[in-house]
């Protein structure tokens, strides 16, 4: 995803992670939750965590939210 006021190689600070959340098509949704999934300390994971604790996107906190838990406790909710 090619993101408003970012260079390239900031694809996993919160500034990105947010803008995809906020705007981003449910291809760039899946790849987020890909790299998460993966590696749900990472630094996408981190980043995401830090979105989701200072913004409020109706629906899409709660649902990150949920998403974030399970994969940190190794579980995978499909």
């Amino acid at each position: 995803m090619i993101h408003r006021h970012l260079d390239s190689g900031f694809e996993d600070s919160p500034a990105a992670i947010e803008d995809v959340l906020e705007r981003g098509t449910l291809d760039d949704w899946k790849e987020l939750a890909a790299k998460v999934r993966r590696d749900p300390f990472g630094r996408e994971a981190m980043a995401l965590r830090t979105v989701l604790d200072n913004t409020h996107l109706y629906g899409t906190t709660t649902l990150w939210n949920l998403l974030l838990a399970e994969w940190r406790e190794g579980r995978d909710p499909g």
